[in-house]
């Protein structure tokens, strides 16, 4: 079977198996997941930055690294950054355009692997006596808890970890956020979820809840007295090399940061952070989490058959000897410690496509590996790979064509949409004779962009409240202008398309969100 069709069946399975799994049943178990592996020291440590090598001299092959590019890119598969990793050695680092080396991409899950390894290092340091202490024990200040039952009494901090709570919480994707959009709607975020319902006994079914990652990012607060992030910075990043500045985590009203996502790191940096891992939480003769928690964390400690088959506490565990950190539309950190092997994936992916980036790793990355030592140069395929990594980062723009007669009419007009209930004010767009890019001014939400698009089938980036925005456009017929708009450090990818009236005083929206599906039409009229 051609990867190509895999990848196609690889995700109406796992979509599938997402509508079969959405509860599972689990057992705890235990045993080693890989701490038993002996992973030779590197022969240095990135905390100043990761060094390069081709893909051979670290055992690899150059030729299927270079074909998982073109698939990617053949395939229009809506990945942003791939980087490879082998024996310590950088041996690739792709980033799709208009994705940079280094912008801040949004990590969505995988920023519960690190909430969980800060409760470890916590842990360690002894603000936290164990896992098995009571959830409620952190929390003396709410006495009139709802709910209250022998279960939620007994409901722990492994139980939250390996998301074995029991809570009737409907918080992630297959309940369309709904639980999540409640705890955030509340005035106290600690108490909705201290509030839920203990439908199941805590340890005995596994259901993926944001609301249990939250509490335990406010567990940390509350036994460190001090925020995640700080705690991380002190006892986590510093030593590992990701500056301050190179990392975004949101936090609500009382200070506690999003325990279940909204992180922002460059893909380098991510990597960083599996590389401890890889070592077993050591990090240049400095033990930064236990090596018992490494393990402890990366073993499977309930059954879940959903986006992988074994959880541990905030990590994803394969039974083909790696584990992961997930994250939603498309971000991964891969562990193989067997192998001494790290990935980092980041994407936009929809959701149905979520597990694309694994199937490429299966076939491709792990197959790439021949040797643990260097094997022969293949100058041919390391030159073809180094080229595709440079086309896909600086794309050849192309001949602007000549725009219709409509573009002079509307240059430069506001058009005020009616009202909706997607938040949608205005739009308007400003073309220059002769120019490659226009300048589409959007304001909706609470937002009023002013953001380049380009002409030449090459995407302008506009830094612009808070995010990368990145927009290319063309003039599909006579009368519609269409731009392609995404956030290109965030999981958002849209197609914005406008139908100008004959005269140009109207405009009909459709606004699709390529990612995952929905469209917004709207009307507007020229304000001036």
């Amino acid at each position: 079977m051609k990867r190509s069709k895999r990848l196609f069946l690889t995700s109406i399975v796992f979509s599938l198996c997402i509508l079969l799994s959405i509860i599972q049943p689990g057992c705890k178990k235990t045993g080693s997941n890989q701490g038993t592996i002996v992973v030779p020291s590197p022969d240095y440590w990135p905390t100043n930055g990761w060094q390069v090598t081709s893909p051979e001299q670290q055992g690899m092959d150059s030729g299927l690294l270079a074909d998982l590019l073109d698939n990617i890119r053949n395939n229009n598969i809506a990945i942003r950054s791939v980087l490879v990793i082998r024996n310590g050695y950088l041996v690739m680092e792709a980033y799709f355009f208009p994705f940079q080396q280094n912008f801040l991409h949004i990590i969505h899950s995988c920023t519960k692997s690190i909430n969980s390894t800060l409760i470890g290092i916590a842990i360690d340091l002894g603000y936290i006596a164990g896992v098995d202490n009571t959830v409620l024990d952190f929390f003396p200040e709410y006495n009139d808890i709802a709910n209250m039952s022998a279960w939620k009494q007994g409901l722990t901090l492994e139980h939250l970890l390996m998301m074995g709570t029991g809570m009737n919480a409907r918080d992630s994707y297959l309940y369309n956020w709904e639980g999540l959009n409640n705890m955030r709607a509340s005035a106290d975020w600690t108490k909705y979820a201290l509030d839920l319902p203990v439908i199941h006994q805590p340890g005995t079914v596994f259901d993926y809840s944001n609301c249990a990652s939250y509490l335990i990012a406010a567990i940390l607060q509350k036994a460190t007295d001090t925020t995640a992030i700080g705690f991380a910075h002190q006892h986590l990043f510093a030593h590992i090399g990701i500056p301050s500045h190179y990392v975004i985590w949101p936090n609500n009203a009382q200070g506690v940061n999003y325990g279940w996502g909204q992180m922002r790191l460059r893909p380098l940096d991510m990597a960083k952070f599996g590389f401890l891992f890889l070592h077993r939480g050591q990090w240049n003769g400095q033990q930064i989490v236990s090596e018992n928690w490494v393990d402890q964390a990366t073993q499977t400690h309930i059954h879940a058959g959903t986006a992988s088959e074994n959880y541990g506490y905030q990590w994803w565990i394969d039974n083909r000897g790696y584990y992961m950190a997930l994250g939603y539309a498309g971000q991964y950190i891969i562990v193989n410690r067997e192998r001494n092997l790290l990935v980092v994936v980041n994407s936009a992916l929809a959701d149905q496509d979520f597990p694309i980036p694994e199937t490429l790793y299966n076939d491709y990355i792990q197959p790439a590996v021949r040797s643990d030592s260097a094997i022969s140069a293949n100058t041919r395929a390391q030159t073809r790979m180094n080229n595709i990594i440079t086309e896909i980062g600086n794309p050849t723009p192309s001949a602007v064509p000549s725009p219709p007669a409509i573009a002079a009419a509307i240059s430069g007009k506001i058009y005020n949409f009616n009202a909706n209930d997607e938040g949608f004010h205005s739009i308007g767009l400003t073309f220059t004779v002769g120019a490659d890019e226009a300048i589409m001014n959007f304001a909706y939400s609470d937002r009023d962009l002013q953001i380049a698009v380009g002409l030449d089938d090459v995407y302008r980036i506009t830094y612009q409240q808070e995010y990368q925005r990145a927009a290319k456009g063309w003039w599909q017929d006579s009368t519609t202008f269409v731009v392609d708009y995404q956030l290109a450090d965030y999981s958002q990818r849209s197609m914005i398309y406008l139908t100008f009236g004959s005269d140009g005083t109207t405009v009909h929206m459709l606004y699709r969100d390529a990612r995952s599906g929905p469209t917004t039409e709207v009307d507007g009229i020229a304000a001036n």
